[in-house]
């Protein structure tokens, strides 16, 4: 709680920069990694998001490179909650050494149970135009030092091997062993459709209001790579149903019908969405171990998803 007076104290003079009138109320907001809070003024209501440590750490040019990218989604007419900018013009917020920006605050809702055919088709349709307007779009290669592709996701691994070895996760070697045959199974063309991809594109981070889309959020982790990933991180958020527990085919074909009456899927893509699919449970996975093995709040239950992801949901999807 002291770190947070301290903070409050310096948000005050941050707000003080920008012409968002009088400020009336902050307060904290939970999320799972950043630093955030809710702003309300005289002129209304914002949310402040400064980039969290370790892995969730972010440059000034990275923070310069997410807004580039909400600039060209915003000139679209994409669903997406533009920043503000300060009297100085500036638009990255620096405080503490963490950077970030200040944007408005929207009123839609997360669904995240209970989805309907149509909420799932419009979804996977809002995603097909995305992908229409960042296909082949590299955010002035501000956002160069993110990447949560193939490649670097193997990397990691293997600079994580030993560390998860090391620990107290349950039966660390059988994890080991099979993470690396299962990620060794996924073999991508080189050929395939690239742009900044969301890569976090779970049902917490599309907003809705009257059944319809009314915003993508959070783009701190986008990158430059392969657009299949992207839908293959979508439909792992969006189709495991029952707490993770379950494949929902039904749930996949009604996201890939929306998507596919915005942006079809080339020959070479479709070859590669199931592999697309389970190379996102990977990824996740080793996140969820190594946020385990470094001591996370969320303890066991970590150490838990990320061994179902592997033992379990990568048998269960079906295209």
């Amino acid at each position: 709680m002291k770190s947070f007076k301290i903070a409050q104290k310096k948000i005050h003079n941050i707000v003080d920069k920008y012409n968002i009138g009088e400020l009336l109320k902050i307060n904290p907001v939970k999320t799972s990694g950043n630093v955030s809070f809710f702003v309300k003024t005289s002129l209304g209501r914002y949310f402040l998001r400064l980039c969290g440590d370790n892995y969730r750490w972010r440059s000034k040019q990275e923070i310069e490179g997410e807004l580039k990218l909400i600039d060209l989604l915003e000139k679209n007419k994409f669903p997406v909650i533009g920043y503000e900018k300060m009297k100085n013009g500036q638009s990255v917020i620096s405080l503490g050494g963490r950077h970030g920006y200040l944007r408005k605050f929207s009123t839609g809702k997360q669904i995240k149970v209970n989805l309907t055919k149509e909420q799932l088709v419009k979804a996977g349709q809002v995603l097909g135009r995305y992908h229409n307007i960042v296909k082949n779009y590299r955010a002035g290669g501000l956002r160069k030092n993110i990447n949560f592709g193939m490649e670097e996701t193997l990397k990691y691994f293997y600079k994580e091997k030993k560390n998860i070895l090391k620990s107290n996760f349950k039966n660390s070697e059988e994890y080991v062993k099979n993470f690396e045959k299962e990620i060794k199974k996924i073999k991508l063309s080189k050929n395939l459709i690239r742009g900044m991809i969301h890569e976090d594109l779970g049902k917490r981070h599309v907003l809705w209001q009257n059944n319809e889309v009314v915003a993508f959020i959070d783009f701190d982790r986008s990158y430059f790579g392969y657009l299949i990933l992207d839908l293959g991180q979508a439909l792992r958020g969006w189709c495991f149903v029952d707490n993770w527990q379950k494949w929902s085919k039904d749930n996949c074909k009604y996201f890939l019908r929306g998507y596919e009456t915005e942006r079809k899927l080339n020959k070479e893509e479709k070859k590669c969405l199931l592999l697309a699919i389970k190379f996102a449970v990977l990824e996740r996975s080793l996140s969820f171990a190594t946020n385990y093995i470094y001591g996370s709040k969320s303890g066991k239950s970590d150490e838990k998803f990320a061994r179902d992801s592997l033992f379990k949901q990568i048998g269960k999807i079906d295209i």
